[in-house]
């Protein structure tokens, strides 16, 4: 309390009021209120000792300190926080909703662009490809040529066949022989098959006397062999009417039938 004793003084309250004088019709108040201090400032020092202290704890309780303002103005702070707070979610949430949109109108416009982008390097491509090797739009289109390999050309079986008889005969001419000499004539008979054949047996008759008889034989071709030769001979006097020799020949009769030609030898016995 000496603190505030010092501040009561005379000349301090005198001060004060005359300030207070001097202040707009405003602060009237307190300036009444400062000179009924005054008028109590002669009482006695005990009694204004008591006054002053319930002065003075009205004036503190009237003004709280600013201790005690500070809590109350975090609340007011936090309330209004908490108002804000919806608005604040909302800017929020329409924030977020524009960013999903921009993002999705963004990766459409990629997509977009990544589709423009193959289809023109197709484009490109098919044109390098057709100005290259093929022919230009609406000209004659290109005609398909097909090539096949050469192929082993197939061999067909080659058939077992006689296709000719050379006849020769030995002495070929008796002409200026004596007659009643012993002579001996040999008739050759040269068959000829198919070539590059299988092989096989020719069976044939071979006759010395122009036909009227014959007898029986046979050769056998290796595969791949083509000619054989065949003799056969007549023995004996040449008789003075001439009927001997006589031409010779053969008919084959396998594979095939085939007549050969008659030979004998030229001339006539003396």
């Amino acid at each position: 309390m000496s603190n505030q004793d010092d501040f009561f003084t005379p000349e301090e309250v005198d001060r004060q009021i005359e300030q207070v004088s001097r202040r707009n019709g405003g602060e009237r108040a307190d300036a009444e209120a400062m000179a009924y201090l005054r008028s109590f400032y002669g009482m006695d020092t005990q009694q204004e000792r008591v006054m002053l202290d319930r002065i003075w704890n009205r004036i503190v309780n009237a003004t709280p300190p600013f201790s005690a303002q500070l809590p109350r103005k975090q609340e007011r702070e936090e309330v209004i926080a908490m108002q804000n707070q919806p608005a604040l979610l909302s800017n929020r949430a329409i924030h977020r909703r524009r960013t999903t949109f921009v993002q999705r109108l963004g990766m459409l416009a990629a997509a977009v662009f990544l589709v423009a982008l193959v289809g023109s390097i197709a484009v490109v491509f098919y044109s390098i490809r057709h100005n290259a090797g093929g022919p230009a739009l609406g000209g004659p289109k290109p005609t398909a040529i097909i090539t096949t390999g050469s192929k082993t050309p197939t061999t067909k079986p080659v058939p077992f066949k006689v296709i000719s008889v050379a006849m020769s005969v030995a002495p070929g001419s008796i002409a200026g022989i004596p007659c009643g000499t012993y002579l001996t004539e040999t008739y050759k008979a040269t068959i000829h098959v198919m070539p590059h054949g299988p092989g096989g047996t020719v069976q044939f008759g071979y006759t010395v006397n122009n036909g009227r008889s014959q007898n029986t034989a046979s050769v056998t071709f290796a595969p791949g062999e083509t000619s054989k030769t065949y003799s056969f001979t007549w023995s004996g006097a040449l008789p003075a009417d001439h009927i001997y020799p006589q031409p010779g020949g053969i008919q084959v009769t396998s594979p095939n039938q085939l007549i050969s030609p008659l030979v004998g030898p030229s001339g006539t016995c003396s």
